[in-house]
């Protein structure tokens, strides 16, 4: 298979199988193997794909053809394949794109009305039935316990209605204009003492074994970075399970900046995988059984995209990440007029980011 190809359809979010007549695989992206199983020198793992396949390669159908899958999984998505001609030679090609996944915007309304039930119509209601006790509690000089416990309940609720209005500004046009020089890792500090109170009440213990200092600065807003890394540390505490452990570093690598949550000993479905980007798909529950519908990564997504950055989850054999990644060096945009010490500043950032990935060159990691 041609490697500019290969380059392509690594790149491409639909998955693209590329097999011969005879149903063989020669390739498959990685986004394929997240919807269908496939291997490489064989037939289409999948029977339905693979019968489609073997009909078309004996000209029994006329392409482009198109048909559906589902992930093989507890719960399982649908997939719209079609079969089409390779782009060079007589072999053929399956694209594929996750429909369940596409259809998630007809679904949010529907999941907000679910997360304003699950998540937010007890607060709510709690909070005003207490309401009427604050006029008699605050003339009680020993009210302290009782008041600090509705300031609390108060605040469980503003939180939730804050991270609606997150997601809303974030979805607008133009919500983030600033760039700001911000180092990270006194941001991922301050979202780990925000975050703290949710990993104490699941018993998970944060570690930050890999937080360097010595690190390139990033340029955005830092109020709404702020808030994408603590909602990203906050569906890692999710994910864990009760009693666990996560581990946080963040690394430079080249011109970008990684941050990553390690979830030891757990595993991640790709319907999960999906899910946790998509609104209202997850939420605050501690047990994994019950329904839960909250904001998910979605607006950590939204808020890196806005800064040229993206958020992902990677899983190994033994544990899942979480992984932030921002760029570094000069902001993205260039508008504003740059004063003499914010250009100089650009100028020493960019500057390490070189002589760091000349050292690389030169020092290759094994």
């Amino acid at each position: 298979m041609n490697e500019a190809f290969r380059l392509l359809f690594d790149q491409v979010k639909s998955g693209v199988v590329w097999v011969e007549r005879n149903g063989t695989v020669r390739y498959a992206n990685k986004a394929a193997v997240q919807m269908t199983p496939v291997m490489l020198g064989q037939a289409m793992l999948d029977p339905v794909a693979a019968r489609t396949v073997k009909a078309a390669g004996q000209d029994m159908l006329s392409l482009p053809f198109q048909f559906e899958l589902t992930t093989q999984e507890a719960t399982p998505d649908t997939i719209r394949a079609v079969v089409i001609g390779a782009p060079v030679g007589k072999d053929l090609m399956v694209v594929l794109n996750n429909v369940s996944e596409e259809r998630w915007y007809s679904h949010a309304l529907e999941n907000l009305v679910g997360y304003i039930e699950a998540e937010m119509a007890h607060p709510i209601e709690a909070l005003a039935q207490k309401l009427p006790q604050i006029a008699q509690l605050v003339q009680q000089p020993d009210s302290t316990g009782e008041l600090a416990q509705l300031v609390a309940e108060a605040h469980t609720l503003s939180g939730k209605l804050g991270k609606l209005r997150d997601l809303v500004s974030v979805f607008g046009q133009s919500a983030i204009q600033r760039d700001e020089r911000i180092l990270l890792p006194e941001l991922v500090r301050s979202a780990i003492a925000e975050v703290l109170p949710q990993a104490q009440a699941r018993n998970v213990t944060l570690a930050t074994p890999g937080l360097d200092d010595r690190l390139p600065s990033v340029y955005g807003s830092a109020h709404w970075l702020g808030k994408a890394v603590a909602e990203y540390l906050e569906q890692a505490i999710r994910s864990a399970q009760p009693g666990g452990l996560v581990e946080l570093s963040v690394q430079a690598s080249g011109t970008r900046v990684m941050v990553r949550a390690r979830n030891r000993g757990m595993f991640v479905s790709n319907h999960e995988r999906r899910s946790a980007f998509v609104p209202f798909g997850v939420g605050d529950s501690a047990k994994p059984a019950e329904p839960r519908r909250g904001i998910g990564l979605a607006l950590s997504q939204r808020i890196l995209e806005q800064h040229g950055g993206s958020v992902r989850i990677e899983d190994d054999f033994e544990s899942v990440d979480f992984v932030l990644e921002i760029p570094a060096g000069a902001p993205a945009s260039q508008d504003a007029q740059l004063s003499v010490e914010q250009a100089q500043r650009y100028a020493r950032d960019m500057s390490q980011l070189m002589a760091r990935a000349m050292q690389k060159r030169v020092h290759p990691q094994p």
